[in-house]
């Protein structure tokens, strides 16, 4: 699979398709995908008190991923490093 080379700006504005959800007592996991580069964002918010539906939500904590790397990212700025390392088959 030949990913694009990407600007950081255009990489930030990347779409993602919604792929999955799973609701619970505890709170909410979402995956979306961009096929294109192989990029997955995993994002999980937790309910103020599991059990609570009314207690509202914690922040949520955003993990990204790339297809082929066993690595989790936490900023768009470290995922566009891995990424473009990648692409150029090169080491940062």
């Amino acid at each position: 699979m030949t990913r694009p080379e990407l600007t950081y700006e255009e990489f930030c504005e990347l779409n993602f398709e919604f792929r999955w959800r799973m609701n619970g007592d505890w709170g909410v996991e979402t995956i979306y995908v961009n096929g294109e580069c192989g990029i997955w964002k995993y994002v999980q918010i937790k309910r103020k008190v599991p059990g609570d539906i009314y207690s509202g939500w914690k922040d949520g904590v955003v993990s990204y991923f790339i297809d082929g790397d066993e690595r989790e990212f936490a900023s768009v700025a470290d995922l566009y490093v891995a990424y473009m390392e990648k692409v150029c088959k090169a080491k940062a």
